[in-house]
């Protein structure tokens, strides 16, 4: 079987290039396999039949495979790689007509997992939040703009792209565009982010509309705005949220979507209905709102232990 290996080898370096980075990612893979065929009897070592054990190879043999793997602590991504490297052989074995049917190709690769950002717990988000000062301008600006995307969950390119007349004061409310198809949405404000942003718009803001070069030219009704008195960037924004994560020392790399999803996660933490949450994040799907119901297991604990009626005298004494 290992013949095999080593002309598929050959073919990768001589037809396609392949770098010797490559050449070794998929040997080991395809050795590993063997190594394992041969550990579970499912083929005889030096086999000398026609593929040398290659077409006793079957689609279940490749799925019990990667079962292997996934209980044997490699990750999703890892199991990917080696599936796709089986897939690559078996279809130049199937081609160089070594075999007569390719068995890995109806596997279907499992999905690799999506990274989740940082989450912040309420003490990171009150530690970031006390930090502008907002005895200044630019410090009454940024207090409020945390506090909106806490409060709001927005995108960061939402948030830049809000207008004046898109916030309803009364209502505490602010409707959202969406970039993602044009949707739009309602986000509510919260009392602390309503506050935060009506003293920015009436004292701090004027300030800095005041430093327009060209007065006519540069009229805006962005709600944040730079120090040239023109509408503050997604760029700015996330630079702006950086900036700050750095001064509270946090130990997480902190982003706009970092406080997006805090606020998803605090939201569900706290109680709230999934569809609710997916409402104020603007998903289109459901799915897309499950990923951000990671809750710890110390809260999952007090629910459960708050909500079922014989979990109170759990503990064994």
């Amino acid at each position: 079987m290992h013949g095999h290996i080593d002309h598929f080898a050959s073919h990768l370096q001589d037809a396609r290039n392949a770098s010797p980075h490559t050449l070794r990612s998929y040997t080991r893979d395809l050795i590993q396999f063997v190594e394992w065929l041969e550990s579970e009897l499912l083929v005889r070592p030096n086999s000398r039949t026609t593929g040398q054990g290659w077409e006793k190879v079957t689609y279940l043999m490749i799925r019990r495979y990667l079962g292997y793997l996934a209980t044997h602590d490699y990750d999703r991504r890892s199991v990917v790689r080696k599936l796709s490297s089986l897939k690559a052989f078996f279809k130049w074995m199937e081609r160089e007509n070594v075999i007569e049917l390719n068995p890995a190709a109806q596997v279907l690769s499992p999905k690799a997992a999506k990274p989740l950002p940082d989450v912040l717990d309420i003490g990171e988000v009150e530690k970031l939040l006390i930090l502008p000062n907002i005895e200044t301008p630019f410090g009454q600006r940024d207090k409020a703009l945390l506090e909106f995307l806490y409060a709001t969950g927005m995108r960061v390119a939402e948030a830049a792209a809000l207008s004046l007349p898109d916030v309803d004061w009364r209502a505490g409310e602010a409707r959202v565009v969406s970039g993602k198809g044009s949707k739009e949405r309602v986000v509510l404000l919260g009392r602390y982010a309503l506050r935060a942003l009506q003293d920015y718009v009436e004292q701090a803001r004027p300030v800095l509309m005041a430093r327009r070069k060209n007065e006519l030219a540069n009229t805006t009704d962005a709600v944040w705005i730079n120090g040239r008195g023109t509408r503050l960037s997604a760029h700015a924004i996330y630079m702006l949220v950086l900036d700050y994560a750095g001064r509270a020392q946090l130990q997480k790399k902190v982003t706009p979507h970092t406080l997006r999803h805090s606020f998803a996660t605090h939201l569900l933490e706290g109680g709230a209905d999934l569809r609710v949450v997916q409402e104020l994040l603007g998903h289109r799907s459901l799915s897309s709102t499950q990923i951000y119901t990671r809750i710890g297991a110390s809260h999952l604990k007090n629910v459960y232990e708050a909500a079922h009626p014989r979990a109170r005298s759990a503990g064994i004494t």
